[in-house]
């Protein structure tokens, strides 16, 4: 009998996921709020519910004789937590859970356990974020503390007193609970996320990735380049940070994806995740690049199966590559077809089409599209993005 599986979410890659459930042997049950959700296309069967919704999904899991709940966001991993304790599924706790989505938690239990994390206040009103900012310094991070569905969202750099008004404005624009984090500006060397898989308390790294971002003020990522270019040495300190991040939230089972930089005074830690990375990262890229297929191993391991491998084969480079065209509205758009055909292209998207305005990009989900891109390492991966996006010739109206 196969085992049955519930996977929360079912967008475009969460498609992808599905699909590798279903090759590693597992009948998956895909869940999400959109009807129109590609992934009920792929999976054994579905229901239309909000990911939030425990107690519908706790229903639907007695229903279905579920037997492990694989979250592949931060919403997920709430709801997966919840549904694991109270049917006895393997999975985090509800403690950890809250720790790994909420910042202001998060960085606290770090503090507490000596882990190296940016100097920072919890503010609760305008007023206390401008007194942490006095006390902190210029330049200082804006983020919020509750910033549960990544891609940046309200995460401003502030230079100078006087973008206190603006950054708070932005800050508070995506959630309702205002709680703000304000934290030292980190001026890093270079910034990475590490993708981790979880046994029996033992975490272990699968790949690390150095990240470029978009200009200041806003901290949007514009290429993700694995694997990591620094120095073995380097790469094994990284290595020890994040995994005693993830130990220290009480992340005993499962996945994280943690992200930090490397300074001249060693890594700091911003954030975890208590899951995969987002978009192509488990369905696409860490598989090319590592030969792991780390979502499959993640659901053996949320299962209570034999893992088969989560030692890295080898190490390929890959560009999570975003495509960010200066603002304006489109009049025409051509060149993609030719990026799509190019042999080193493993997957592509582009999200505007004629007529639509490509906005200044502030957060994740304002980029207008991406390119997954497979290579012998990850500087000629970076040199393809870099050729193939100057293919996309887009013409603006009124320029």
């Amino acid at each position: 009998m196969q085992k049955r599986i519930m996977i929360l979410g079912a967008s475009r890659y969460y498609a992808r996921s599905i699909e590798t459930a279903k090759e590693a042997g597992y009948w998956v049950f895909a869940v999400d709020k959109n009807p129109d959700s590609p992934g009920f296309h792929v999976a054994n069967d579905y229901a239309v519910c909000d990911i939030i919704d425990t107690t519908e999904l706790i229903k639907l899991c007695t229903k279905h004789k579920i037997e492990a709940v694989i979250p592949l966001n931060d919403y997920g991993v709430i709801s997966a937590a919840a549904i694991s304790e109270k049917l006895g599924m393997i999975g985090i706790s509800q403690e950890a859970a809250l720790l790994a989505t909420n910042k202001a938690a998060m960085r606290n239990k770090w503090q507490q356990s000596g882990v190296p994390c940016p100097k920072l206040f919890v503010a609760k009103t305008p007023e206390e974020i401008i007194a942490a900012a006095t006390e902190i310094g210029f330049p200082c991070i804006l983020k919020p503390a509750h910033g549960i569905g990544g891609a940046s969202r309200g995460v401003i750099v502030v230079n100078e007193p006087s973008e206190l008004e603006n950054a708070i404005a932005f800050c508070h624009n995506f959630y309702n609970d205002k709680t703000t984090l304000v934290e030292s500006f980190i001026n890093s060397e270079i910034e990475h996320s590490i993708e981790l898989l979880i046994i029996n308390g033992t975490p272990k790294v699968i790949a690390v990735a150095d990240k470029i971002k978009t200009p200041l003020p806003y901290r949007v990522d514009k290429n993700v380049l694995y694997p990591s270019r620094v120095s073995p040495q380097q790469r094994n300190i990284l290595e020890e940070t994040a995994i005693q991040a993830v130990i220290s939230l009480g992340i005993t089972t499962g996945a994280a994806h943690v992200e930090l930089a490397t300074t001249a005074n060693g890594p700091i830690l911003f954030e975890l995740g208590a899951r995969c990375g987002g978009g192509g990262t488990p369905s696409t890229i860490v598989p090319f690049s590592t030969g792991v297929n780390i979502f499959a191993e993640l659901t053996r391991i949320l299962a209570g199966d034999s893992i088969s491998n989560i030692t890295p084969l080898y190490n390929k480079g890959c560009n999570y590559h975003f495509f960010t065209p200066a603002p304006g509205k489109i009049a025409s758009i051509n060149g993609f077809d030719k990026i799509q055909e190019h042999p080193n292209i493993l997957d592509a998207e582009i999200f505007v089409v004629e007529r639509s305005t490509i906005p200044p990009v502030t957060v994740g989900t304002e980029r207008s599209g991406f390119m997954i891109i497979g290579a012998s390492d990850a500087e000629e991966s970076l040199n393809i993005g870099n050729e193939l996006e100057s293919l996309l010739e887009i013409e603006y109206e009124n320029l």
